[in-house]
């Protein structure tokens, strides 16, 4: 381990506050952070550092570092050179000797060259600068083009129930908590909520986005974890946005900062685009039908009559209300549970409506179950009660879950085999099916993951295909949507035809 101080500079009462804050808890602070946060801290940091997507080769600044913990992990991840950057003596003389390179500074006036880094992360640090977007700005400095930049800090929760729980454990639990083990963690606890919320009402997070948009940065990628109190941001830098210290105080517009007229494709800017190819325009009913995923909806019930298809005696009643059941679980709870957790679709519907109908609509799903059980037997309330699970799992982002296995595995095996057990189907063509429908359901997923980071993430499309006969092919986002998107418009029509067209066979 290296120890460098770097040179002097004023030093803000943000700063000089922060470093009286975590002066008295520096020797305690790995252990308690995990606790105070029940436990959600480390998976956070783990977040941030799998953002980075580092090499052995590469040089990683951790800005911030405290004690060191995100520069440890980075380097038993990625077996990279890390310099962890803090302006807390005690914090850094706290951390393990296993750290690396370890240089005393601010965040805000970083004692390096500019690419001096191939990769930038910092941690729990614009609540303490005066200046966040001029902050960004210094670190994207420092980062080489096509250089990783990644953050994590505390986040307010947006949907209502969980908003005014975090307050309540913020405001009261936490600094009861603190003062068990010391004053200064009782400080400390009086200070994070309060300071939390005041750095989101004077930059939203909207604006924090554009910042990073107007330091050169692209790929914008916003995470929100445990229910809206944690978030993780990481971007690609696109190109160098070092300035002369005269002309850093001038903000260029963001197009500017972004792109020439020649370098990227027109639509590319901070503005985002429509969330999804069957979404509406924010507002109003539209909202609710973008909330329901129609095409989505109606593809999974496919699989419900797929189920139902290989019954030897597919009684209409037991396949409407299976189609009832998985319409109202999937097609309304799951996605109202969903859109609680970061408004991923953009709607405005209001959180008590999402909550009501997420809860609502599990319920009347798990009683058409618990209906035909009294048909079918007790036995099939297992059914009902995983089917109930994997919906809130999934819902909530629990994992495994919430996963490309776990969506495979919920959204399309469990309806074949849920409607093939209620109607008494033979197991071997069961199984077959159900995988079938696994299998389709993993490629939904494969296809719309990148669709999804496209809409909703990626802020620059930039580049070109060389062909070998010489012409070029100009990529932009369009051309990037156009194939997986395509094939998700054929695909949920032909999972609705074929689910359709056996059923009627048995029926006809």
């Amino acid at each position: 381990m290296t120890f460098n101080v770097s040179r002097r500079v004023p030093v803000p009462a943000r700063s000089q506050h922060a470093r009286q804050l975590f002066a008295g808890i520096a020797g305690s602070y790995e252990w308690l952070a995990t606790i105070l946060s029940l436990g959600q801290d480390p998976r956070w940091r783990n977040a941030l550092v799998a953002s980075v997507r580092a090499n052995p080769r590469d040089r990683v600044l951790d800005v911030a570092t405290g004690t060191g913990m995100v520069a440890r992990a980075l380097v038993h991840t990625y077996a990279c050179h890390v310099v962890g950057l803090d302006q807390s003596m005690e914090m850094l003389t706290a951390g393990s000797s296993n750290t690396g390179s370890l240089v005393r500074a601010q965040g805000e006036w970083l004692p390096f060259g500019r690419e001096s880094f191939d990769h930038v992360t910092f941690t729990y640090l614009l609540r303490y600068v005066d200046d966040p977007a001029a902050t960004i700005r210094e670190l994207a400095r420092v980062l080489r083009p096509g250089g990783r930049l990644a953050m994590l800090d505390f986040a307010v929760p947006q949907n209502g129930i969980w908003f005014w729980l975090w307050r309540l454990y913020t405001r009261i639990g936490l600094p009861l908590v603190g003062r068990l083990f010391s004053p200064s963690w009782g400080a400390v606890g009086d200070f994070l909520g309060p300071s939390i919320e005041r750095l989101y009402a004077a930059h939203p997070q909207a604006e924090l986005e554009r910042y990073w948009c107007e330091a050169g940065l692209t790929d914008v990628t916003v995470r929100r974890m445990s229910l809206g109190g944690g978030i993780v941001m990481s971007a690609t830098k696109f190109r160098s946005t070092a300035q002369p210290a005269s002309e850093r105080s001038a903000k260029p517009p963001v197009r500017e900062a972004l792109r020439s007229k020649d370098e990227l494709s027109p639509a590319a800017d901070c503005e985002p685009q429509r969330t999804a190819f069957y979404a509406l325009r924010p507002g109003g009913w539209r909202d609710y039908w973008t909330l329901l995923h129609p095409p989505y909806t109606a593809w999974h019930l496919s699989y419900v009559l797929l189920g139902a298809a290989i019954a030897p005696l597919p009684d209409p009643r037991m396949v409407l209300g299976a189609l009832a059941a998985f319409g109202l679980a999937v097609g309304i709870g799951a996605h109202a549970l969903d859109e609680l957790q970061g408004r991923p679709l953009g709607t405005h519907i209001p959180s008590p409506f999402l909550i009501a109908a997420g809860i609502l609509s599990l319920g009347v799903a798990a009683a058409l179950g618990v209906v035909a059980s009294t048909i079918v037997g007790s036995s099939y309330l297992v059914v009902v009660a995983l089917g109930v699970l994997l919906v809130a799992a999934y819902g909530l982002e629990i994992k495994p879950v919430h996963s490309d296995l776990g969506f495979a595995l919920a959204w399309g095996a469990f309806p074949v085999v849920a409607t093939a057990i209620a109607l008494s189907a033979p197991l071997v063509p069961m199984g077959i099916a159900a995988v079938g429908a696994a299998l389709l359901s993993l490629a939904q997923r494969r296809l719309s993951t990148p669709v999804r980071a496209i809409r909703r993430r990626v802020v620059i499309v930039s580049g070109e295909m060389l062909y070998r006969d010489g012409s070029t092919r100009r990529l932009d986002t369009q051309a990037l949507l156009a194939a997986p998107e395509g094939a998700l418009r054929l695909l949920w029509v032909a999972g609705v035809c074929i689910g359709s067209g056996v059923l009627a066979a048995r029926w006809l």
